[in-house]
């Protein structure tokens, strides 16, 4: 209705009118970061591993963090006690951001955020550098507003990452080349880490893992039913082609209910709610989803990431791509027949070059240290406000 729209209208402009007034009388604070996951969803992905490691490094900084209302309870409950949080579009949440040197997030902000570029920075994260539908203005996204483009950095880690941020945002900044620091524990690939997580999860050590990870729809039954993946066929097949016990890690996106998981319960493990996916990838043997950009960071492990994508001239059509999955290294399926003729057919080397492949076609350069390296950007900027660099 016309007047919710008027409401809203005003609520963003006494927004802007709060963060304007704050900056002018209160200033920018030299040492406070405030990060949002999600747009409040998490306390996960990058920023986490950038807001532990930035306390560690320089315990001056002043950090907060933004949760939404459904999440703040649960956001109080597992930030470190260092840690101011606030709910997002709040007046505080305002005040904060009006009054930080720098933002630190993985997503986009509302159209009543206003940036100061003469005392301010913003580092943005992204939460997949390498995807395959189309983000931002390349899908016309209400999502995206154009203060992404005025971002001080972005942090990449691929060649394609560069590419898609340039239109996806309209940014012709400057990036951060060094890797996502999520990655970092892939890149490192620490077993001992590795074997704490799956025992977290209550996996043996000889049990085979899967990680399925559909991407966020919204209509599943836009997949007719005939050709839905049977996962208990899939693990089936698993057991049969290793000779082993395989159990199913099941995480549905963060913008999706879930999906019919009846029948298969006493093999699935639901990870839905764990907040580090991260962790989730370095546990896993093989991940298996349709569109999600996780099995691209899965990869680094040189372990399998397939594709189920039985619909994918329909989601093409929906979402819009980046690039056409069936002409790229990944390894896709069509249907249940073609997903088990897959597992069958693979072998550690194949794997391996596979991997090769993919990292070749997108560019890659993870480096391991993304986290160390985006604490030296924030670390170098906090505390001199006479200065701001591009």
């Amino acid at each position: 209705m016309w007047f919710e729209d008027v409401y809203h209208w005003a609520g963003d402009v006494y927004r802007r009118i709060v963060q304007w007034t704050s900056r002018t009388v209160r200033g920018v604070d030299p040492y406070k970061v405030v990060f949002s996951c999600l747009g409040g969803r998490s306390y996960g992905d990058s920023m986490r591993c950038i807001s532990e490691r930035l306390h560690e490094r320089c315990p001056e900084a002043k950090i907060v963090w933004q949760f939404n209302h459904t999440n703040l309870d649960r956001g109080r409950m597992m930030v470190p006690d260092y840690v101011r949080t606030v709910r997002c579009r709040s007046v505080e949440a305002c005040v904060e951001f009006a009054t930080a040197r720098m933002w630190v997030d993985n997503y986009s902000k509302p159209t009543f955020m206003t940036l100061d570029k003469r005392r301010q920075y913003y580092v943005q994260t992204w939460h997949g550098d390498r995807a395959i539908k189309k983000i931002g203005y390349d899908e016309n996204a209400p999502y995206i507003r154009r203060v992404e483009e005025h971002c001080s950095r972005i942090v990449t880690a691929s060649a394609f990452g560069e590419k898609m941020y340039r239109t996806a945002f309209n940014y012709r900044g400057e990036y951060l080349r060094v890797g996502t620091p999520r990655n970092d524990v892939l890149v490192k690939n620490d077993p001992a880490q590795r074997e704490r997580i799956r025992q977290s999860l209550g996996i043996a050590g000889d049990v085979g893992l899967l990680l399925y990870a559909p991407t966020y729809r919204e209509k599943r039954e836009m997949i007719p039913k005939e050709v839905q993946m049977d996962l208990s066929r899939t693990l089936d097949c698993l057991e049969s082609s290793t000779g082993k016990t395989w159990k199913c890690l099941f995480r549905a996106h963060y913008l999706s209910s879930g999906l019919d998981l009846e029948g298969v319960r006493d093999r699935i493990v639901d990870v839905t709610q764990y907040e580090d996916m991260a962790e989730l990838l370095l546990a896993a043997d093989m991940v298996l989803t349709d569109y999600s950009s996780c099995a691209l960071d899965f990869i680094l492990l040189d372990r399998p990431a397939l594709f189920y994508i039985p619909d994918w001239d329909h989601y093409r059509a929906a979402r819009g791509v980046y690039f056409d999955v069936r002409e790229s290294p990944l390894m896709t399926a069509a249907n249940q027949g073609e997903l088990e003729a897959l597992i069958q057919s693979l072998s550690d080397g194949k794997v391996r070059q596979n991997c090769a492949d993919i990292r070749e076609y997108f560019g890659y350069y993870e480096t391991g240290h993304a986290t160390e390296a985006v604490c030296d950007y924030i670390i170098e900027r906090l505390g001199n406000l006479d200065r701001l660099e591009a």
